[in-house]
């Protein structure tokens, strides 16, 4: 019916008719799909694609562009697994002697080798020599002793690298003529470095040392100890040719103002960053060249002055 009142109407809905579904109300049509603002910049590899160690190459039967180019492998791939573990086992085979890792020789520095040449290297898991490329070293040979601690002396061999490539920690093989004398372990040696080789003992130089020390008083009141100490080497030279020794020896360093060292010999200090080696605090050393059948005497030593009321009864230590 329609009803009314008050000028407005309201019309109230059919009944449905018996046996009769009432019909499906209208379905929403999809809304659109947003279309994906592009990023700027440069395309940004995934995760996946940074992950180095996991990516494969692709074979040559891989089809539909994949051939030749990486891509992440799956761990249950058995051919990327064998190919890995392939890959990984040269990682763990014995170095040859004296042989160091690049990663551990390099020290601080990275240096990039461009080869010569193209080189074949044969994949039947050991060790090839192959030549990279060729760089001048100067070489002298140097005999060193340190008499205070061992009264022998020792061939070196002085490696200086001028140039701009770094010669990296291995083997080295020593050859006096045409004879083979051994093969040492050669340490990095990084553009414009020095450093020493050591050839063993060195059985035609001989040196010996003998030392005195004498002790005594100064001062108005006779309040200061004085330990003099001398020092006396002798070099003799049994090979044909001229050598050159550097003799080695140490004084007493004191971090008390009160006790002072007074040396008294034609040794010098040697400075750090600037020779084939370090050296420890106190060090002098004496550099001799001697012809083929020479000898010479060294003579030197150093006072030592301490207090009286820093003096040890009976506690000077004597060498």
């Amino acid at each position: 019916g329609v009803g009314g009142g008050g000028g407005h109407g309201r019309v109230a809905p059919a009944p449905a008719a018996p046996g009769r579904a009432a019909p499906p109300a209208p379905a929403s049509a999809p809304a659109p799909t947003p279309t994906p603002t592009p990023v700027a910049g440069p395309p940004q590899p995934s995760g996946a694609e940074l992950d180095y160690a996991a990516l494969v190459l692709c074979g040559p039967d891989e089809q539909g562009g994949r051939r030749g180019r990486l891509f992440a492998g799956s761990p249950a791939d058995p051919v990327a697994a064998e190919h890995r573990r392939r890959a990984e086992a040269v990682g763990g085979l014995p170095l040859p002697g004296h042989a160091v890792r690049p990663r551990e020789s390099a020290g601080s520095f990275d240096h990039r080798f461009d080869a010569a040449a193209r080189a074949d290297i044969p994949s039947d898991g050991t060790w090839h020599t192959v030549t990279v490329g060729e760089i001048p070293v100067g070489l002298r040979t140097e005999y060193v002793c340190v008499p205070s601690v061992e009264q022998t002396v020792y061939a070196t061999l002085v490696l200086s690298n001028a140039t701009d490539q770094a010669l990296l920690a291995g083997p080295v093989e020593v050859t006096v003529g045409e004879d083979f004398l051994l093969t040492a372990a050669l340490p990095t040696l990084a553009p414009g470095g020095i450093r020493r080789v050591g050839l063993g003992p060195a059985e035609g130089v001989r040196v010996t040392r003998r030392t005195n020390l004498r002790e005594s008083t100064s001062g108005l009141r006779n309040n200061t100890t004085v330990l003099d100490h001398l020092v006396h080497v002798e070099l003799a030279n049994r090979l044909a040719g001229p050598v050159t020794v550097e003799v080695h020896e140490r004084v007493p360093v004191t971090s008390d103002p009160d006790v002072r060292i007074e040396e008294r010999a034609g040794w010098t200090t040697p400075e750090d960053g600037t020779g084939p080696e370090h050296h420890a605090p106190g060090t002098r050393i004496w550099r001799v060249d001697l012809p083929g059948g020479g000898t010479t005497a060294l003579d030197g030593g150093y006072e030592i002055r301490i207090p009286a009321g820093k003096a040890l009864v009976g506690g000077n230590r004597r060498s």
